[in-house]
């Protein structure tokens, strides 16, 4: 029995249990896929006829409505099928249906969404390029508008979905203007569809996983494509696109979470009648701590994911969240399908366990719907905004009885501007941080009234006086300031700095 979340509805965790079913009976086919690489098309019919391609389009639009949760738990489900139908699945979803929801016209909603939710036709979503991978602004098939027409010339690379989907959610170009590439204006979106003159496939790639999924090159030379369709206004394309992808890796993890339960399975099976030395393999301790990791790195890669999702139905960014899980399941399903491997021994690297074809996808989660590198750029620059201020430095100053350095919530200022008083907060900065220099923002704090006039003037004067050294920023702003020896001598003498540990004999002291 899989976990339901407490901040499931009740449609959504009745859905979990018809996934898990549909799961449960389709593996054999999966399983010959494995061997056969046949696209699922047959399983994708079924799929359509649960209605789950409408699972995040509104019931308006002839969809189930549960929301991008319900997108995560049936593609959880088709993930332990097989790799290609989860895939084949949730590309749909963020190959059109998420673009078509938040940008598209009441026409477009209207001529695509019932169509995708009654499984008529698959999606693919086009960025990639030869020269453009993770640069997704770099994108250099263009599309020149002509009268009611935009005229599409270029190539895209691997394209999930290629050939068997029937719409493209295809990325191009529309400016060239340097000030509209500054401002990420300069790219549009586009929905071709499949049989558009000029629109062909290229090459089908040969893949070291995702078994049975077509992926491949697709060529656009001079594709007339309607002006009504474009996705919302021209140069809105980056927009389109980012938006798209805090959905998209959210749901991309949601994928990973099936073959990581089913290879816990195998290892948790094949060990308990695996007989060596005398004891079942699970019995030797090392097994039992590989299986205490491996549970602990799905539940967590489920958290992440469902946690993204529900932000996602709350209609908030997620943006940190959707990385986060993208980040943490795909480095997570790589140690864990290792680990399931070893602890099968040769068999496990034998195709004749499914553990060996979902050890194959690891690398393609770490590089598909954003590399790993990405995700950590991604984090990293989200939540030094989210955190700015948890993050700022504690004030801290020299307490009086104890003489070192401890936190304050009432820092010492003062509304004396002047060089003489500017270095003294740095000398006492120096015994409270010495291995630091000070920020703008710190000495604005204990110099009230001062601004950044000011404060520039009187930091130059010191250091022209080799008093403070200056750090500078990328735009030659003075960012941070810090005493110099010759500084730290001026404002006061040695005794003012010195501090010992009660612990230390004075006679040592010289």
């Amino acid at each position: 029995m899989i976990m339901k979340y407490p901040w499931w509805n009740e449609r959504q965790k009745k859905l979990a249990d018809a996934a898990k079913k549909f799961a449960d009976e389709n593996i054999p086919r999966g399983e010959e896929i494995m061997w056969t690489k046949e696209f699922p098309s047959g399983i994708l019919k079924k799929v359509a006829d649960k209605g789950w391609f409408g699972a995040i389009i509104p019931e308006e639009y002839s969809g189930m409505g549960v929301g991008v949760t319900g997108n995560c738990i049936i593609a959880e489900e088709l993930s332990r099928v097989c790799s290609a139908l989860n895939v084949a699945y949730s590309v749909t979803m963020f190959g059109g249906v998420e673009q078509l929801l938040v940008f598209g016209s009441n026409e477009q909603k209207g001529k695509w969404l019932p169509k995708i939710a009654k499984g008529e036709v698959l999606g693919a979503v086009c960025v990639t390029e030869a020269g453009v991978g993770s640069d997704a602004a770099g994108v250099e098939t263009t599309a020149r508008h002509e009268g009611d027409e935009y005229v599409l010339n270029g190539k895209k690379r691997f394209i999930s979905n290629t050939a068997v989907a029937d719409i493209y959610c295809v990325y191009a170009k529309t400016s060239n203007r340097p000030e509209d590439r500054a401002k990420y204006n300069h790219l549009s979106a586009f929905i071709v569809e499949k049989g558009t003159p000029g629109f062909t496939v290229e090459r089908i790639n040969e893949l070291g996983g995702w078994v049975g999924l077509p992926n491949g090159i697709l060529d656009f030379n001079e594709v007339r494509v309607p002006a009504e369709n474009r996705i919302a206004a021209e140069g809105d394309g980056w927009k389109v696109m980012m938006a798209g992808f805090n959905f998209e890796r959210t749901l991309y993890s949601a994928g990973m979470l099936g073959p990581m339960r089913e290879a816990i399975r195998y290892a948790v099976s094949y060990s308990q009648r695996r007989i060596q030395f005398n004891r079942r393999t699970i019995d030797f301790q090392h097994s039992q701590f590989k299986l205490a990791d491996m549970f602990s790195a799905l539940h967590t890669a489920r958290l992440l994911t469902y946690h993204a999702a529900h932000r996602l139905d709350l209609k908030e960014t997620a943006i940190s969240e959707a990385a986060m899980a993208k980040l943490f399941a795909s480095e997570a399903y790589e140690k864990l399908m290792s680990d399931a491997i070893q602890l099968m021994g040769g068999d496990g690297w034998t195709r004749f366990y499914p553990v060996e074809c979902f050890m194959r996808d690891t690398k393609v989660n770490q590089i598909g719907a954003g590399t790993s590198e990405v995700m950590r750029m991604v984090i990293r620059r989200q939540e030094l905004r989210a955190m700015a201020e948890d993050l700022r430095l504690p004030p801290r100053h020299i307490h009086e009885k104890l003489g070192i350095p401890i936190s304050t919530t009432k820092p010492s200022s003062t509304s004396k501007v002047n060089a003489d008083t500017l270095l003294e907060i740095l000398v006492e900065d120096y015994r409270v941080n010495p291995g630091l220099h000070m920020s703008r923002d710190d000495i604005k704090e204990r110099l009230k009234g001062i601004d950044d006039e000011q404060l520039d003037k009187l930091l130059t004067s010191l250091e022209e006086k080799g008093f403070v050294k200056l750090y500078k920023g990328r735009h030659g702003t003075i960012d941070l300031a810090k005493a110099t020896y010759e500084g730290l001598r001026k404002a006061k003498p040695l005794d003012y700095y010195k501090w010992f540990p009660e612990w230390v004999e004075k006679e040592y002291l010289f």
